[in-house]
């Protein structure tokens, strides 16, 4: 009969210091968001409620790190985190979204990439996160913002994981010559005017991920590196927003050559749907690649063109 009551008055203490961890992952975060636009999107997904203990316990760690005043929302598992941002916009459409907001998922169902292409994104082993960012309809450096998360990538892995990551042009950042990391910039519409007034930047990192399916097994790679994914996550988007506020000045440029795998190299790449070979001279000062193409310079945009290193020098 003690026995009993000694296991009943332990559970008891359990369940309560539970409950009493619960709580406070709630009071404290919400403390954070307080005095933020749309705070409570820490525990509301879009109408749903973020009760998961895993995905209060990961806010709480970006939040630890962030340096930025933004809202944040964590999932488990979601379909692809820039289409839930896109759900989200669409959803708070009539209010004011002035306010950047940050999507993190342990696992996406549905990862993309450019081009249609899927990013392979299984659980627990990646950090995948959008970033929300709200822009005035006359911002005409959109296109800037592949070019310059590339930049932000790249010093957040190097900052944390000493190591040099290199960029392969336009989107995605590699180690010893393998795809560590992808990114996906989308532009959010007025449906009205046809305007641009906001941008989704996803980014997807392989950080400890062994098993990769048979098609990309031989390009992808992963970090491997014992890191904090959610002070990861935290840099990168502090880096973003300060890129972001000065992006006018293109200072990241200069960066992002100097981390270039592909200047001075020759490329092949596709052009309305003939494949031709060229080599990579400069970056210009909106992110396009200027290449050198049968005694003639031309720059390509990342809207029109793939871009492949030639497999000898892969």
């Amino acid at each position: 009969m003690l026995n009993t009551r000694v296991r009943l008055v332990f559970l008891g203490v359990v369940v309560t210091k539970s409950f009493i961890d619960f709580y406070f992952s709630v009071i404290i975060t919400h403390y954070k968001l307080k005095n933020r636009p749309f705070y409570d999107t820490i525990t509301v997904k879009v109408g749903e409620k973020m009760t998961d203990y895993k995905e209060i316990g990961n806010a709480r760690k970006i939040l630890k790190f962030l340096k930025a005043d933004i809202p944040v929302a964590c999932y488990d598992t979601i379909d692809s985190t820039n289409n839930h941002a896109k759900r989200y916009c669409e959803k708070h459409k009539d209010n004011s979204l002035g306010t950047p907001m940050l999507f993190v998922a342990e696992h996406q169902s549905a990862g993309r990439g450019r081009l249609g292409r899927n990013f392979y994104s299984p659980s627990d082993t990646g950090l995948y996160m959008s970033l929300y960012i709200n822009t005035d309809e006359s911002f005409s450096d959109i296109v800037c913002m592949t070019t310059a998360t590339a930049v932000c990538v790249c010093e957040a892995l190097e900052s944390l994981c000493d190591i040099k990551p290199l960029i392969k042009w336009v989107n995605d950042i590699y180690i010893d010559n393998k795809k560590v990391c992808g990114i996906l910039c989308e532009a959010v519409t007025n449906p009205v005017t046809s305007t641009i007034n906001g941008i989704i930047i996803g980014i997807g990192i392989n950080i400890n991920t062994t098993d990769f399916p048979d098609d990309i097994k031989d390009i992808a790679v992963s970090l491997n590196k014992d890191i904090d994914k959610m002070k990861l996550c935290a840099l990168i988007t502090d880096n973003i927003l300060e890129m972001y506020n000065n992006i006018s000045d293109r200072s990241f440029i200069e960066e992002y050559k100097s981390r270039s795998m592909v200047l001075g190299r020759e490329i092949t790449y596709t052009e309305n749907g003939v494949t031709k070979t060229a080599k990579a001279t400069d970056i210009d000062k909106n992110g396009g690649l200027v290449i050198f193409d049968k005694n003639t310079e031309k720059t390509l945009s990342s809207g029109e063109i793939s871009v492949r290193l030639n497999r000898n020098e892969i």
